[in-house]
C-alpha cells in the first residue's frame, strides 16, 4: 500500500491548540514486489551538497560508476570504470618468480624458529629475480577515476531548499534546489541495460537553461605511488574535447602499461542552442539536457572504439524514461529479494542522512541506522559487482593515491566483502567472484608452483586483478608462504552451493577446485615424527610472533583449520557424488592426522600451534578463529566441544584489543553472532555507529572519524545482521541464535539458508514471532529456536508457516 499526502491544513480551536488535517490518497498496489519499478521506501536523502568525494551518493552498474559532487549549479560527476589501473608494469608480462629450490632451505630455518632469516632468504632471491624482470616493486597497480563530467549552470544565484537523493531500490541519484530560474534537478544513474552512466538536466518549473559541459581529467595526479613512480607521468597522452553536435571525448594512454581507455558523451538538448566551447558543449535556452556516457577501457592505448561506441550511443533512447525504466525493473529486482524492515519507513522520509548519523553517533545504534546500512551494503554490492568483486572502494574513488593501492585484498577484505552474496540471493554478485577467482586460476597454478614446487594453487594476498600474479611480498610480510590463502577464497563456491542446494554448481564448478586442493596439500605438508602432518612454512594474517619480525611461521592455527576444511568438504563432496573409495579413504586420512589445535595456558585457541609460539592478542586480524567464521567446523555436532569454548576465550582476549578497523569490528561480531554471545554483537555495532565511520553519502571508512574510504564494513554488515537472525547448516535451521533482547523489532524476508530454502522470519524483543520457510527442494530439516526444535519433512515449491513456538500452521 502506498499513502501519499496531497494536502494539509492547520486548523486553530483555541489559542495554543491546533489540529493538523491530512487529506491523502491511497493507493492500493497488487502487483507482485518483483513487478515493481519504483515504491519510494528506499530513498535516502541530504540537505548538504557533497564538498568531498567521500560524502557523494554513488551510482553504479557493476562495470561502471559515478560519484555525484559539488555545489547546485557548479557540480563535479567523477566517472569511474572498474578495469581502470596505472601500473608500474605492463599488464602482460609474467612477473612471478622462481624459488622453489629455496623451499628446503626455508622449512629448515623455520623448523628452527629463525623466521626473520628465512623470510630474508626467499624475499631477497625472490625480488632479485622480478627486478631482472622489470617488475621490481610490490604495490605494482592502483585504481583511479576515469575523469569528471562538469557541469556548469549559469546565473544559478540566490540557491535554496538543496536536496540530493538516493533511490537505492533504482539507482538513482537527484539532485534539486531552487534558484533564481526556479527548480533545477539534475538525475543520474548507471544503467545497467545500456552500460551507460546517464545524467538528465532540467527545470521544472518550466524555464530555460544555459549550461556548460567537459570532461576534465580528476584532480591531484600528482606526487609518487607506493612503489614510487611518478604519478604525474602515469600517461603518454591525455586528450579530451567536443565535437559537432554534440559529442564529449576522451582519450588516455597509459605510459608503463600498453592499455589505455576512453570516454564518449552523447549531449542531446531539447529546444536552445548547442555550441563548441573551449573544448567542452554550451547549451542555451534548453528545457532539458541528457547525457549519455560511456567509458571503454582499451587493451592497447593507442587504438580507439570511438566509432563503434559513437553508432551504440546514437541508437539509444532520447529520453530520459526510456532509459531508465528497464534499467531500474532490473535493478529493482535484484534489490528487493532480500529485505529487512525495522519499522524506520517513516523515518527515511523525515531524516537525512547526516542527521540520522548524529542521531547514532549520540545514543547508539538506532533502527533507522541499521535499516538505511543494511539496505546501503545490498545496494552498493549489486552497484560494485561486474567483472570484478568489490576491491577496497568498490569501483569508487576520487583521488589519485588510494590507501593500500585500494586493491583486491584476499585475507579478510574480499572475503567479508561478498560474504552476503550467497545469503544475500545475489547470484549476479556471485558470478562476480566465482568468474573473476577462475580467470585467476592459472596464475594461481603457477604461483604454486613457481614458489613452492607444488600442484594447485597459491594466493596472493595483493595481485593485479587481471592477472593474479604472486608478486606482492616483503620480508616482514612473505606472502610466497600462505598455504591457507586458496582453501578461504574457494570457501565461497562451496557455500554458495550448500546454500542454493545446486548439485551441479557443486559437481562441475566446486569440486574440481577442491580436487586441485587437495593435489596441493599432498604436495606441500610435511609429515613429521610425531606422526602428524605439518604445514611449514605458513601465515597468520597478519599477525607476528611476539619477538620476530615477519609473519613468517609453522603451523599457523587458520592454515591447519583451511587444510582440515578443505579435506572435510571432499570428504561432502565424495559422498554426494559417490567418488571413488580410494580417494575418500586417502583424504580421511589427512584429515585425521593433521596436527591437532593448541589450547594455550589461558585456556584459548592459541594462533600458532607451536608451544614456543607465545600469542598477540592485539591485532585486528582474527584469522585463527576460521573455525568459526567463515568456516563453521567447530560448530558442528561431531566437533570436540573443548575448541568451540577455547574459540570463546580467544575471543574474550581479542575484543578487549578493540580494533579501530571498522571491518575488524564486524569481523569480530560474525565471530561473536556464530558463538551465541550477544553482548560482543551489541558492543561492536554501538562501537560501529559512533565513531564516525559513515560519511554522509551512507559508504563506509576503514577507521574512525572519516579516515579512509572503505566499503569493507557496509558491505559487510548486511551478513552480521542476518547472521543474528538466522544460522544455517545442512539439515538445520537455528533461528534468532544471537539477536539481542533489545534488537529493534522487525522482520527480514528472503533470506537464503541451507538447502537451496529461503526464509522469512519476524521477531520482537529477541524473540520469534513468526517464521516461514520457502521450500527450494525436498528436504528433511530441524528447526531450532532457543529450547524448541521441530523436525519436519520439506516439499520443493511449498510454504511453511511456524509461530512463535514453532508449532505449524497453514499458510496464510
Amino acid at each position: 500500500m502506498k499513502i501519499i499526502i496531497k494536502k494539509f491544513y492547520m486548523i486553530s480551536l483555541s489559542p495554543g491548540i491546533k489540529i493538523l488535517l491530512f487529506f491523502v490518497t491511497i493507493i492500493v498496489c497488487y502487483s507482485p514486489a518483483s513487478a515493481q519499478i519504483k515504491s519510494g521506501r528506499w530513498v535516502a536523502w541530504s540537505e548538504k551538497p557533497a564538498l568531498v568525494w567521500e560524502n557523494a551518493f554513488v551510482t553504479g552498474n557493476g562495470k561502471q560508476g559515478t560519484m555525484i559532487t559539488g555545489a547546485g549549479g557548479n557540480e563535479r560527476i567523477i566517472c569511474v570504470h572498474e578495469e581502470l589501473f596505472l601500473r608500474s608494469w605492463d599488464r602482460n608480462k609474467i612477473a612471478v618468480a622462481n624459488i622453489a629450490n629455496l623451499l628446503p632451505e626455508v622449512r629448515k630455518l623455520v623448523d628452527s624458529s629463525r623466521f626473520t632469516a628465512a623470510a630474508r632468504l626467499a624475499n631477497t632471491e625472490a625480488r632479485k629475480q622480478l627486478a631482472q624482470m622489470g617488475a621490481p616493486g610490490g604495490w605494482p597497480i592502483s585504481p583511479h577515476p576515469a575523469f569528471d563530467l562538469n557541469i556548469k549552470i549559469n546565473n544559478t544565484k540566490n540557491v535554496s531548499a538543496y536536496r540530493r537523493q538516493l533511490d537505492m531500490e533504482t539507482g538513482e541519484v537527484l539532485t534539486s534546489w531552487n534558484d533564481d530560474n526556479g527548480r533545477v534537478e539534475e538525475s543520474v544513474f548507471s544503467s545497467r541495460i545500456h552500460n551507460v552512466n546517464v545524467l538528465r538536466i532540467r527545470n521544472t518549473a518550466g524555464k530555460k537553461l544555459t549550461v556548460t559541459l567537459n570532461l576534465t581529467e580528476t584532480p591531484g595526479r600528482t606526487g609518487k605511488s607506493m612503489d614510487g613512480d611518478d604519478i604525474s607521468k602515469a600517461f603518454r597522452s591525455v586528450k579530451t574535447g567536443a565535437e559537432e553536435p554534440e559529442w564529449l571525448t576522451y582519450h588516455a594512454q597509459y605510459a608503463n602499461d600498453s592499455g589505455g581507455y576512453e570516454g564518449l558523451a552523447r549531449v542531446t538538448a531539447k529546444g536552445g542552442k548547442v555550441s563548441i566551447v573551449d573544448n567542452g558543449i554550451q547549451i542555451n535556452d534548453a528545457s532539458e539536457i541528457l547525457v549519455v556516457l560511456r567509458i571503454t577501457p582499451l587493451e592497447y592505448g593507442n587504438t580507439t572504439q570511438e566509432t563503434f561506441v559513437r553508432n551504440e550511443l546514437s541508437a539509444m533512447p532520447t529520453d530520459y524514461e526510456s532509459l531508465l525504466k528497464p534499467h531500474a525493473k532490473q535493478h529493482g529486482e535484484m534489490f528487493r529479494r532480500v529485505m529487512l524492515d525495522l519499522g524506520s519507513s517513516s523515518q527515511w522520509v523525515s531524516t537525512p542522512t547526516e542527521k540520522m548519523l548524529a542521531e547514532a553517533k549520540e545514543k547508539g545504534v538506532t533502527p533507522l541506522f541499521l535499516e538505511q546500512m543494511h539496505a546501503m551494503g545490498r545496494y552498493l554490492l549489486i552497484s560494485t559487482s561486474g567483472k570484478y568483486p568489490p576491491p577496497l572502494q568498490g569501483i569508487w574513488g576520487g583521488n589519485w593515491k588510494p590507501e593500500w593501492i585500494g586493491g583486491f585484498v584476499f585475507d579478510s577484505n574480499v572475503n567479508l566483502a561478498i560474504s552476503a552474496i550467497s545469503k544475500g540471493d545475489l547470484p549476479e554478485c556471485a558470478e562476480s567472484y566465482f568468474g573473476y577467482v577462475e580467470r585467476l586460476l592459472p596464475a594461481w597454478r603457477l604461483n604454486a608452483m613457481n614458489y613452492l614446487g607444488c600442484r594447485g594453487f597459491l594466493v596472493p594476498h595483493y595481485s593485479d586483478p587481471e592477472k593474479g600474479y604472486l608478486n606482492h611480498f616483503f620480508a616482514e610480510y612473505p606472502w610466497m608462504y600462505w598455504p591457507s590463502g586458496a582453501g578461504w577464497n574457494l570457501m565461497p563456491f562451496y557455500e554458495h552451493g550448500m546454500l542454493t542446494g545446486d548439485s551441479n554448481f557443486l559437481q562441475n564448478r566446486v569440486l574440481p577446485l577442491y580436487l586441485e586442493m587437495a593435489n596441493f596439500y599432498e604436495d606441500y605438508l610435511t609429515k613429521e615424527k610425531d606422526g602428524y602432518y605439518h604445514i611449514s612454512p605458513g601465515i597468520s594474517p597478519e599477525n607476528f610472533i611476539p619477538g620476530q619480525g615477519t609473519i613468517l611461521s609453522k603451523d599457523a592455527t587458520v592454515d591447519i583449520a583451511v587444510a582440515r576444511e578443505v579435506f572435510d568438504h571432499l570428504l561432502q563432496l565424495g559422498k554426494m557424488f559417490k567418488l571413488a573409495k580410494a580417494d575418500m579413504e586417502k583424504w580421511k586420512y589427512y584429515y585425521d592426522h593433521l596436527i591437532p589445535y593448541r589450547i594455550n595456558k589461558e585456556g584459548a585457541l592459541a594462533e600458532w600451534i607451536p608451544e614456543n609460539a607465545a600469542d598477540n592478542y592485539s591485532h585486528r586480524h582474527n584469522s585463527h578463529l576460521y573455525p568459526i567464521f567463515p568456516g563453521t567446523e567447530f560448530l558442528q555436532a561431531n566437533s570436540n566441544p573443548k575448541f568451540l569454548q577455547a574459540a570463546r576465550v580467544a575471543l574474550e582476549k581479542r575484543f578487549k584489543y578493540d580494533t579501530e578497523s571498522a571491518h575488524g569490528l564486524i569481523h569480530v561480531a560474525l565471530m561473536a553472532a556464530r558463538l551465541h554471545d550477544t553482548q560482543k554483537v551489541q558492543v561492536n555495532l554501538d562501537r560501529f555507529s559512533r565513531r564516525d565511520y559513515v560519511y554522509d553519502g551512507l559508504v563506509t571508512s576503514h577507521n574512525p572519524n572519516h579516515a579512509i574510504y572503505n566499503l569493507d564494513a557496509v558491505l559487510s554488515l548486511q551478513r552480521l545482521l542476518s547472521d543474528l537472525l538466522v544460522f544455517s547448516q545442512p539439515g538445520r535451521i537455528e533461528l534468532l541464535p544471537a539477536c539481542p533482547k533489545d534488537f529493534p523489532k522487525g522482520k527480514l524476508a528472503g533470506v537464503r539458508i541451507h538447502g537451496g530454502h529461503k526464509l522469512d522470519i519476524e521477531w520482537a524483543e529477541g524473540k520469534l514471532l513468526s517464521a516461514t520457510i520457502h521450500a527450494g527442494k525436498n528436504d528433511d530439516c530441524k528447526i531450532i529456536f532457543g529450547t524448541k526444535s521441530k523436525t519436519i519433512e520439506l516439499k520443493a515449491g511449498k510454504k511453511y508457516f511456524f509461530d512463535k513456538n514453532l508449532n505449524l500452521l497453514p499458510v496464510k
